[in-house]
C-alpha cells in the first residue's frame, strides 16, 4: 500500500503518534475515573456514618426485644438527604426496604436488595458502583453500614446512594476537551512530521535521480549535501562517486579512442605495403625496406596486445606471482640492454651502472622485468636528443629498489598525484607519446604494490623526472599470492 520511503515514515511515525494520543487519553480517563470513584465513596462513606448514627438514636423499642424506626423519620430523612444530595435507604436485618428518603414517589419500600450485596453489607464498611440488581435504573454510588440500635443490637442497615451519571458526563467532557487539544496538538505534530520527513527524504530522492543519470553514462549530477548526518555523508560519497566515474569515462574514453587509432594505423600499413608487394607496386629492391616497416608494426600491435591482456589480468585478480630468489640488478641491466638501437638514435648517456650494487630478493622475475621495461621506456621516450639517464640502487633496513631518472620536460605538480591512474596520459607527454595508451605506470605499480612493495616519482620542470620503487627483500611464501588490483 506504501511504497515510498517517504509515505512509510510519515504513517509509520503518525500511527505511533495517534496510539499514544488514544493511550493516554485512556489513562488519564481511568486515573480521572478512580479519583472521582475515591472522591464519592469517602464522601458518602461518611454520609452513611452520620446518618446510621442519627438513625439508631431514632429507634424505639416495641418490647421483647424488638425495635422500630417511626413514622416521622421519613420526612426527617428527605430533609437530611436533599442536604448531602444523595438519597437514603434503611433496611431490616433481612435486607427489606422500611425507609427511603423519597417518601412520596419512593419506588423501593418493601423491596429487597439483591443478594449480590448482602456479603458486602455484612462488613464494617460497603461501597459499590452499580444499579443494586434492578433496584435503580442506573448505576448509582452506594455505601452502607450496619445500623445498631441505641443499646448496641444489629437491627438492620443503612445505605447512602448518589447517582453515578455525573461520572460519565465528567469523564466524557474532560474526554472532549482532551481531544480538541490533543487533535490540534496532532495537527500541528503532523504538519512539522510532513515536513520533516519531506526534508529527509528528499535528498534521497536527489540520489535516485542522479543514479538513474549515472547509469545512462552522464556522471554531471551532483546532489546537494547540507548538514553532516548520515543522509550527508552518503551524498557527498555519490558525489565523490560521480567524479571518479566521470574521470574513469573520460580516460576510457580517450583509450578508446588511442586504441582504435593505434589499431587502425598500423593494420592500415601493414595491409598497404603488403599488398604492393604483392601486385609489384613496390619494386622488389625496396621489398626488404618496406617488410621492415611491417614487422615494426607487427610488434607495435603485439606489446598493445600485451598490454591490453596484462590490464585485464589485474583488473580481474588472475594475475600470480611465482616468486624464485634472483639479483634485481642483473634484471636491471638485462632490461636496459633491450633499448640499446633506441638510446644509440638518441645519442642518450646511461650513468650509475658501473657503481649499481648488486640486490638479491624473492619475487617474480617476469613481472618485475615488465615494470622495468615499463619504466625504462618511459625514460627512453621522453629523454630529449643528448639527454642522460641516471641509475641508483636503493637499500634500507630489508627494502632495495632502483630510482630511474631521466633529463626531461618534466611533470607538472598538478598531474604528479594521477600519474599511475589507469588510462591517464599527463599533457605534456602527448606530442612525445601519439602511441601510448596511458596503462604502463599503472600496470608498473601494480606489479610493484603485488610485492609489498611502493613507487613514488619526483619531477623537476625541464630539468628531470625521477620514478624510485621499493619492494622487500624478501617479500614473498611459497605460495603466490593474487596480484592486487589497483
Amino acid at each position: 500500500m506504501f511504497k515510498s520511503v517517504f509515505s512509510k515514515y510519515f504513517m509509520a511515525t503518525a500511527l505511533i503518534v495517534s496510539l499514544f494520543f488514544v493511550l493516554f487519553t485512556g489513562v488519564q480517563a481511568l486515573f480521572a475515573r478512580r479519583h472521582w470513584i475515591a472522591d464519592k465513596e469517602a464522601l458518602l462513606s461518611e454520609h452513611v456514618q452520620n446518618i446510621a448514627a442519627f438513625v439508631s438514636d431514632s429507634t424505639l423499642e416495641g418490647g421483647a426485644g424488638q425495635y422500630y424506626i417511626p413514622e416521622t423519620l421519613s420526612p426527617l430523612l428527605a430533609r437530611l438527604s436533599s442536604s448531602i444530595d444523595s438519597g437514603v435507604l434503611v433496611t431490616d436485618t433481612s435486607f427489606r426496604i422500611l425507609v427511603c428518603s423519597d417518601s412520596e414517589t419512593c419506588a423501593h419500600m418493601g423491596k429487597t436488595l439483591p443478594s449480590s450485596v448482602h456479603s458486602g453489607l455484612q462488613h464494617d464498611h460497603f461501597f459499590t458502583v452499580s444499579r443494586l440488581g434492578t433496584l435503580f435504573d442506573n448505576n448509582q454510588y452506594c455505601a452502607g453500614v450496619k445500623l445498631y440500635s441505641f443499646s448496641g443490637d444489629h437491627i438492620g442497615y443503612v445505605l447512602v446512594f448518589s447517582s453515578a451519571h455525573a461520572l460519565v458526563e465528567y469523564i466524557w467532557n474532560n474526554t472532549q476537551a482532551l481531544f480538541l487539544s490533543g487533535l490540534s496538538v496532532m495537527m500541528f505534530a503532523f504538519i512539522i512530521l510532513y515536513l520533516l520527513t519531506y526534508r529527509m527524504v528528499k535528498p534521497l530522492r536527489q540520489m535516485a535521480a542522479a543514479t538513474r543519470q549515472f547509469s545512462r553514462g552522464d556522471f554531471s549530477a551532483r546532489v546537494p549535501v547540507t548538514g553532516q548526518d548520515e543522509i550527508a555523508e552518503l551524498a557527498g560519497a555519490l558525489n565523490g562517486m560521480a567524479v571518479a566515474l566521470s574521470s574513469v569515462e573520460e580516460m576510457r574514453r580517450s583509450f578508446v579512442a588511442n586504441v582504435s587509432h593505434d589499431l587502425r594505423t598500423p593494420m592500415t600499413t601493414i595491409s598497404g605495403f603488403v599488398d604492393g608487394i604483392l601486385d609489384g607496386t613496390i619494386p622488389p629492391e625496396k621489398h626488404e625496406e618496406y617488410l621492415t616497416i611491417v614487422s615494426d608494426e607487427t610488434k607495435r600491435l603485439s606489446r598493445l596486445v600485451r598490454t591490453m591482456l596484462d590490464l585485464s589480468r589485474i583488473d580481474s585478480g588472475q594475475m600470480k606471482l611465482n616468486p624464485v630468489s634472483f639479483d634485481l640488478t642483473a634484471l636491471v641491466l638485462n632490461t636496459l640492454f633491450l633499448f640499446e638501437q633506441r638510446i644509440e638514435q638518441k645519442n642518450i648517456t646511461i650513468e650509475g651502472v658501473d657503481s649499481c650494487e648488486h640486490l638479491l630478493i624473492t619475487g617474480d622475475y617476469d613481472l618485475l622485468q615488465q615494470a622495468m621495461y615499463n619504466l625504462l621506456d618511459n625514460a627512453v621516450k621522453f629523454t630529449e636528443s643528448g639527454g642522460t639517464i641516471s641509475l641508483s640502487t636503493l637499500k634500507n633496513h630489508g627494502i632495495v629498489g632502483y630510482s630511474v631518472r631521466n633529463t626531461c620536460i618534466g611533470i607538472p605538480d598538478e598531474e604528479l598525484p594521477r600519474i599511475f591512474e589507469r588510462f591517464y596520459k599527463s599533457d605534456r607527454s602527448r606530442g612525445l607519446d601519439k602511441t601510448g595508451t596511458g596503462l604502463g605506470l599503472y600496470i608498473v605499480k601494480s606489479i610493484i604494490n603485488a610485492h609489498g612493495g611502493e613507487i613514488t616519482v619526483r619531477s623537476q620542470k625541464n630539468e628531470y623526472c625521477d620514478f624510485s620503487f621499493w619492494i622487500p627483500e624478501q617479500n614473498l611464501n611459497e605460495k603466490s599470492d593474487d596480484l592486487q588490483k589497483k
